[in-house]
């Protein structure tokens, strides 16, 4: 076994784990219809986390139904899953839910919270997540209640077949504004002595046959999380005063993160290999405290996981986007082939792509074309293919087409790949440059090491012409020909009079790896996602940047769900807020609503929101206008076999998500 730690069974309470890994609390925001139980593809999604490798899979309780469809239909909320626990026969797909998880040899936890009589907490004060919002301090007598109810609710879930809870710990491990007076107020143990009595009594009650996670983050500096306060929070020592405390109650520690942004770790706030809650879990395993730790946050390497096992710095890994992105992530890890495993672009688009206007309301993996299709792809597939071996040609080299020839190899079909420049990966080379893409880089990386891993063919340096694609009888040609960068034509001055591209005039592809030739002071026409990053690696070089952008806010097509939009944290009034990534630059400044009109050399004139024009010097401008698709270069080479597909770029501008299920769809229909 090449990851024996790593896969090690282990014992908790009375259950044994098959291996380390555990899917936390991560459910994808957009799987789930009007139902008001857990659907066909809720529940599928759910036990291929198990087939895929998870020893345990954690789904959260969602039994605010009536509440969650009151919401505005602009709120991810609204969209998420809601099950009505009022209702038996919603009881009994809870339950199938469990033996479908039980199939695979793992374990069904549920994340809870303390019920709380509505309006109530135990300190009082703002309390986030399911029932929470502004509440008072609960009095004395209702606290055997909670208690009570808390052992009721975990007694329903195991009667269901579940095997344990998970509850985050760190909301009441923060202090309130206004502590209570007596014994569960003030210092951590007095504030979390609800929650350990009602966890010891669910102990009591149920023996080990149930299991019990308690969530914290290793450190909660300014109150930033369950229950946000100005100016308070808890330290690391807090915290490992709080793990002691819970020792005999808790089988398993999940650690995560210090704040919201950490805790979904991107490029723009993760740097591989470097994770702050597995170091708390070592020094936790340091003083002998009896718990299970589980780090979690960017886990996905099994080198990695099966090393700090073997080293004792802690017990099991909670890792969810790590899973999503391979659906035979636990086939590859127990045959030994970690270096196979897709990468994870740490992308969150699994969690849902929140809402802009140019995309839908969908959990999706950028480069797992299966997530959220699992349980319905024989339908879709029925038919489609005829099973037989086929000559395959492939034109184009970056993400759409290498994903397309490693999958139509994988599937039998003799593949022809050609490249017309020295290079494969297309617009993923920017992945080697951005210090902050490293995890685009991998994937790049991986797609060339596939490629020529599965037998494809490739030709580089090559562009073929369709006469010599239609000499070679292709049963079928994949054209992904890519997009090109676009100079807009309401910016005068970018072109000469018979169209071509002025001499000096940069776009945002044209200084990957050039950043030395540009000035000091940089102007970029344009503030999309892409032109945010380049400004981003122009500041990382030294450069100063200005941005100019039509729109009233820089990157205003990115996802706003945990990832450009909101990488960091910092205090803004006060308050710890989630924020972008470009704010961390000095060196980067954005102008709003300013309509770029002319560009003459080094001098930029823009018109502001009233009408009003005005000049910027700069030492270099490089212009971020969009994308075109190389669509005529894609149809060049149509109608010279039985099946032809134009995929990724060269069909519509897209991404890397889009790329890759084009590629995967195309292919399988062959």
């Amino acid at each position: 076994m090449n990851y024996p730690y790593l896969l090690s069974p282990i014992k908790v309470g009375d259950h044994v784990l098959k291996n380390r890994l555990i899917y936390p609390n991560a459910s994808p925001h957009f799987l789930q219809g009007p139902e008001s139980y857990p659907a066909e593809g809720y529940r599928a999604y759910i036990a291929n986390l198990a087939k895929n490798g998870a020893a345990v899979v954690t789904v959260a309780e969602w039994d605010n139904y009536e509440n969650q469809r009151q919401f505005p239909a602009d709120m991810d909320m609204s969209h998420m899953q809601a099950f009505d626990l009022n209702n038996p026969a919603v009881h009994n797909y809870l339950s199938q839910m469990a033996e479908e998880v039980h199939f695979y040899g793992s374990k069904l936890f549920v994340s809870l919270t303390l019920p709380y009589p509505k309006g109530y907490s135990v300190q009082g004060g703002m309390v986030h997540g399911p029932g929470g919002g502004e509440t008072q301090p609960m009095s004395r007598d209702m606290i055997p209640e909670v208690i009570a109810s808390m052992v009721k609710k975990a007694r329903f879930y195991q009667l269901l077949g579940y095997d344990g809870l998970s509850i985050r710990c760190d909301g009441d491990l923060t202090p309130s504004e206004h502590p209570r007076a007596d014994e569960y107020g003030g210092n951590v143990e007095n504030r979390t002595r609800l929650l350990r009595e009602a966890l010891a009594a669910v102990k009591q009650e149920l023996k080990g046959s149930f299991l019990i996670e308690a969530v914290i983050a290793w450190e909660q500096p300014d109150g930033y999380g369950m229950r946000t306060v100005a100016d308070s929070g808890y330290s690391a020592e807090e915290a490992m005063e709080f793990v002691r405390l819970i020792e005999g109650i808790a089988d398993i520690l999940q650690l995560r993160e210090n704040n919201g942004c950490t805790s979904h770790p991107t490029g723009y706030n993760f740097c591989k290999g470097i994770h702050p809650a597995m170091a708390f879990a070592a020094r936790i395993k340091a003083a002998d405290i009896q718990i299970l730790t589980e780090p979690i946050g960017g886990f996905q390497e099994p080198d990695e996981m099966d090393d700090a096992v073997k080293k004792g710095k802690c017990d099991l890994f909670g890792i969810a986007r790590g899973i999503i992105a391979d659906p035979e992530y636990g086939k590859k890890l127990y045959s030994g082939k970690g270096e196979d495993i897709t990468p994870c672009l740490k992308c969150n688009k699994c969690h849902g792509v929140l809402l802009n206007e140019h995309e839908p309301w969908l959990s999706v993996c950028s480069v797992n074309p299966v997530q959220s299709l699992g349980h319905k792809l024989q339908r879709m597939l029925e038919g489609v293919s005829d099973g037989t071996s086929k000559k395959v040609a492939v034109i184009g080299g970056g993400c759409a087409g290498m994903r397309a020839a490693i999958i139509a190899a994988g599937r039998g079909h003799k593949v022809t790949l050609y490249e017309k420049t020295d290079h494969l990966g297309g617009q993923l080379i920017h992945g080697d440059s951005f210090s902050f893409k490293w995890p685009i880089g991998s994937y790049k990386n991986w797609l060339i090491r596939e490629l020529y891993q599965s037998g494809v063919t490739v030709h580089m340096n090559t562009e073929p012409t369709p006469e010599e694609i239609a000499a070679e009888r292709y049963d079928a040609v994949l054209a992904a020909t890519g997009a090109k960068a676009t100079l807009p034509a309401s910016i005068k001055g970018l072109t000469n009079p018979d169209g071509s591209r002025k001499e000096g005039v940069l776009t945002c592809i044209d200084v990957f790896g050039k950043e030395s030739e540009l000035g000091k002071h940089v102007v970029i026409c344009g503030g999309s996602e892409v032109g945010v990053e380049t400004a981003m690696y122009l500041c990382d070089n030294g450069h100063d940047v200005t941005m100019l952008t039509r729109q009233n806010e820089l990157a205003h097509d990115a996802s706003k769900l945990h990832y450009i939009t909101a990488a960091w944290v910092c205090k803004k009034d006060g308050v710890a807020m989630e924020s972008p990534a470009w704010e961390q630059y000095e060196n980067l400044h954005g102008i709003l609503n300013a309509t770029t009109t002319q560009v003459n050399g080094n001098q930029v004139t823009y018109r502001d929101g009233q009408g009003e024009e005005h000049t910027i010097t700069a030492d270099s401008v490089v212009i971020c206008g969009g994308m075109t698709p190389c669509t005529d270069e894609a149809l060049a080479y149509a109608n010279l076999s039985n099946q032809f597909f134009a995929i990724g770029d060269c069909n519509g501008a897209g991404n890397i998500q889009v790329c890759t299920a084009e590629a995967y769809a195309r292919v399988m229909i062959l």
